[in-house]
């Protein structure tokens, strides 16, 4: 039987997908340089062997490698795959709680933009929304889950809030806020 990474063009899309998880067909075509016909090709060959997962969301068709990882790492990544929602969730690990009105002071979009993301995220299982009063809060279902992909696929975002994110969570640990970091950070000595 012929081993279905044999040839190269299948076997760089493989790896594409192994090193990437949740890239979406034309992300994967940027990165391997593939025409379109071809990876389209290698891809269906692959998702029919199961070698490759497909995942078909919303307008985009995302790719993981077959076996490696279960659906909810695969509708986390899917999110995070994305720079606005993963934005929300970076905001939401580093402050838990945060209402609609804090989320947006560091964003530079409307707030209806953000209200149709949080949506998704919501609707994805991805992030809870909490009525207390008159506001909603929300958090991370399972920031535990979410940061260790952000750790493990860190070099595949190309962002730096990710970057800034993950040197935090080393340095300070998990469930640990932007305001508890910095209260946390010893005072300088007296003069």
């Amino acid at each position: 039987m012929q081993d279905p990474l044999e040839l190269e063009n299948r076997k760089r899309i493989f790896e594409c997908v192994r090193g990437s998880p949740g890239l979406h067909f034309r992300e994967i075509q940027r990165r391997t340089t593939l025409p379109i016909g071809v990876l389209e090709y290698h891809l269906n060959y692959l998702v029919d062997r199961s070698i490759v997962t497909l995942d078909k969301q919303e307008n985009f068709s995302r790719y993981y490698p077959g076996g490696q990882l279960n659906t909810e790492k695969q509708r986390i990544l899917s999110s995070l795959r994305q720079e606005i929602p993963r934005g929300i969730m970076l905001y939401l690990l580093r402050n838990p709680g945060a209402t609609h009105g804090e989320v947006l002071t560091s964003f530079t979009i409307s707030g209806g933009t953000l209200s149709y993301h949080i949506k998704k995220l919501v609707a994805k299982g991805v992030i809870r929304l909490e009525k207390v009063g008159r506001e909603s809060r929300m958090t991370v279902l399972d920031p535990d889950k979410v940061s260790d992909l952000l750790i493990i696929y860190r070099r595949t975002f190309f962002d730096k809030l990710v970057d800034e994110f993950v040197a935090r969570y080393v340095e300070h640990g998990p469930a640990v806020s932007e305001s508890k970091a910095d209260a946390e950070k010893p005072e300088p000595p007296p003069p």
